[in-house]
């Protein structure tokens, strides 16, 4: 592989990788805050290629002088492995079809309890009716909050349905850590509930099942219930993570 293609190669991704921070692709595998740095790498591949490009056009294209083009074994020292071509292959396929977000499938496995053992920090509810919180907040507020702050108070949470009990499902939210290699799942049963296809996305308005809260360190508690007062079918979120 001359330089000239290495360079050109280093240049397409850098096009791909740029052009999924820009239109949001890329929130299917990594948390927002890295926008800018993978911008950033993008940017510095873009330039490492069009050096190369430059260089290989200003002086010719030059072989390593060191290595003999055959070593007399039919092996040709002056290309690199063909396999390389392969690396650029992954973005390709992103700039084609782009993977969807983690679902039902990777929620599965996971009991969808957050590690959050205390209501510390949450303050006080805002005010609002119904009041738009996070899977991970209702959670927390549900489980550990002394001040009982969702009693009586009308929420709204955004998830998708992930199989819970035969017959039955949760919604499901899931978070990254950093990026969808580390992704885990945030669940809140709910009852009263129209049927919800797997992975469907929804918007939940309705009150916590009034409950005992957890004890702060112990085993993992239930998982908190929404009594449902409507459930709308929604499109994907630009940013489908927590």
């Amino acid at each position: 592989m001359r330089r000239v293609t290495q360079s050109g190669l280093l240049m397409v991704i850098g096009v791909i990788a740029s052009i999924a921070a820009v239109n949001g692709i890329y929130l299917n595998f990594v948390k927002p805050s890295l926008r800018f740095p993978i911008l950033a790498a993008s940017l510095v591949l873009l330039l490492m290629g069009a050096y190369g490009v430059w260089e290989d056009r200003r002086h010719g294209p030059q072989e390593d002088a060191s290595r003999p083009e055959d070593d007399g074994h039919g092996h040709d020292h002056a290309r690199g492995p063909r396999i390389g071509w392969l690396l650029v292959v992954p973005f390709l396929l992103l700039g084609v079809v782009a993977p969807p977000p983690l679902g039902s499938y990777s929620a599965a496995e996971d009991s969808g309890l957050v590690t959050v053992t205390n209501a510390d920090g949450l303050g006080a509810l805002p005010p609002g009716d119904p009041v738009a919180l996070t899977l991970a907040e209702f959670q927390g507020r549900a489980l550990y909050d002394t001040d009982r702050s969702l009693e009586n108070r009308r929420v709204t949470l955004v998830g998708f349905a992930s199989p819970g009990r035969p017959g039955e499902w949760v919604l499901t939210r899931m978070s990254l850590n950093c990026c969808a290699a580390d992704g885990f799942a945030v669940k809140v049963a709910v009852e009263d509930a129209p049927p919800v296809g797997v992975d469907e996305w929804v918007e939940v308005v309705g009150t916590w099942k009034t409950a005992p809260l957890a004890p702060e360190g112990g085993a993992d508690p239930p998982l908190p219930v929404l009594v449902v007062e409507d459930a709308t079918p929604i499109a994907v979120p630009e940013n489908p993570y927590e």
